[in-house]
């Protein structure tokens, strides 16, 4: 059983660490471009039945329709991914002292998967949410990202959490390992302390 550690994210102690998920966040265009997008492909979907349905010898101009169906699966196929995507993926994190993986999920089914040794993970930050082409001047949450690094490289931990949430992830896995270059969060605890 899965307890809320604050706003959307859910967790639970292991043996030797934490487990903790996080839904995606939905943008306001999301739930305009979901009906869209499903409209489309239903209104196509009956559009192109019919035109299979018919006598390939009345069809004018039948390779044409042919390439318009092929353009119409790929469309559908692309759709439904994203909408999957959109709407069900979440990610998870498991951290032990030895361990820290990631894992990037749609439906419950893992895509994904990073691993890295504890040990090498630095420079954990909040990166707070800035603006999008699709939300040009408001503030867009599902930009906002925690990062790290590992040897010579960075990477995102997770996409679209609010600073609260962050704070509470980030202290928990401080919890589990004391991360080199954590300056911020001996802030942060500092603040929650108070």
């Amino acid at each position: 059983m899965l307890d809320t550690l604050t706003g959307r994210l859910k967790w639970r102690y292991t043996d030797t660490g934490i487990y903790v998920e996080i839904p995606s966040r939905h943008g306001g265009m999301t739930y305009l471009y979901g009906p869209v997008v499903g409209t489309w492909l239903i209104a196509a979907a009956i559009r192109y039945r019919h035109l299979l349905s018919a006598h390939p010898v009345e069809n004018t101009g039948l390779i044409l329709q042919l390439i318009a169906i092929g353009i119409y699966a790929f469309g559908f196929v692309f759709a439904l991914c994203w909408l999957l995507w959109t709407f069900t993926n979440d990610t998870t994190l498991t951290i032990d002292p030895i361990e820290m993986k990631i894992q990037r999920r749609v439906m419950g089914h893992e895509v994904t998967t990073q691993t890295f040794r504890t040990r090498d993970v630095h420079g954990l930050r909040f990166v707070a949410p800035r603006g999008s082409f699709a939300s040009e001047p408001e503030i867009d949450p599902k930009t906002s990202r925690i990062q790290f690094q590992t040897l010579n490289a960075t990477h995102i931990l997770v996409v679209g959490v609010t600073e609260s949430e962050s704070l509470a992830l980030l202290t928990s896995m401080h919890r589990i390992h004391k991360f080199p270059d954590y300056f911020h969060i001996e802030v942060a605890l500092t603040r929650l302390e108070l």
